[in-house]
């Protein structure tokens, strides 16, 4: 019995067919042309011939679509849909979307709008500026929230309450290393509450220099922007400096006080 049917046996409205075919879209990683059912069942940890007859349904349904030379599976134009959606959903991108260019242009950096998916920040809006070699991330792009700037300033701006929910799921993600990235988090969150933003200098990617900040827009889930570039244009100071302040600015304007 797998952790799939034991979490059926202790809630009898788990849907586990469902949960499996959504585990097949989620295997699917930006940049990846196509995948077989090999690929699928060994990255889901799913059986091949409950992956074949997930893929032929998903594909039947328009959720993925297979390459006729290869027999591959990629991702359908009904996920795109969904994305669509999705993003349509969250109105803050409307507001932000301008002024993230604009902060691009001006800085120089790259700037992304994210939220928490699991132990992950998912972005859901980036801008790169025109004028620099920049962060490569796109929409839909994760990055693990405990080692990343914007991932440590969206837990360090959640009700404490929220952050002891969190820490279960961080825990499960590193297993035994968690001990020592609890401990980078918890120094993430006092600096935080210093200064008012999270830094990664070369920590998440040795040649990447990043500031970010928490978001909190009523009606929306709570957010983090970051703004990131290369270390061989930026030092430290200057992200301390002249991004870090900027990117607080921003923030101010898409979330006032009071």
């Amino acid at each position: 019995m797998d952790a799939m049917d034991l979490e059926t046996d202790k809630d009898r409205l788990f849907v586990t067919a469902l949960a499996r075919g959504l585990e097949v879209l989620a295997a699917f990683r930006p940049g990846e042309l196509a995948l077989s059912n090999q690929e699928l069942a060994k990255r889901t940890g799913l059986p091949k011939s409950t992956v074949s007859r997930l893929s032929y349904t998903l594909t039947r349904l328009g959720y993925l679509a297979q390459d006729e030379a290869s027999g591959h599976y990629r991702l359908g134009l009904a996920v795109l849909a969904l994305g669509s959606t999705v993003l349509a959903s969250y109105d803050i991108r409307q507001i932000a979307g301008p002024l993230m260019r604009e902060f691009a242009l001006e800085q120089g950096m790259s700037i992304s709008l994210a939220l928490r998916d699991g132990s992950d920040m998912v972005y859901l809006e980036t801008c790169r500026s025109p004028t620099r070699i920049s962060v490569q991330l796109t929409v839909g792009s994760r990055v693990p929230l405990a080692t990343t700037a914007i991932g440590r300033a969206y837990y360090a701006g959640l009700p404490a309450t929220e952050q002891l929910k969190l820490q279960p799921v961080l825990a499960a993600r590193y297993g035994v290393e968690w001990g020592e990235i609890s401990a980078r988090l918890e120094e993430a969150r006092q600096d935080y509450l210093r200064q008012g933003y999270s830094a990664s200098f070369g920590e998440y990617e040795p040649d990447v220099m990043a500031v970010g900040v928490h978001l909190a827009v009523p009606g929306q889930p709570a957010m983090a922007l970051n703004a990131s570039g290369p270390a061989f244009a930026l030092n430290e100071s200057a992200m301390r400096e002249r991004i870090a302040p900027a990117l607080q600015a921003l923030r101010l304007r898409l979330a006032p006080p009071g």
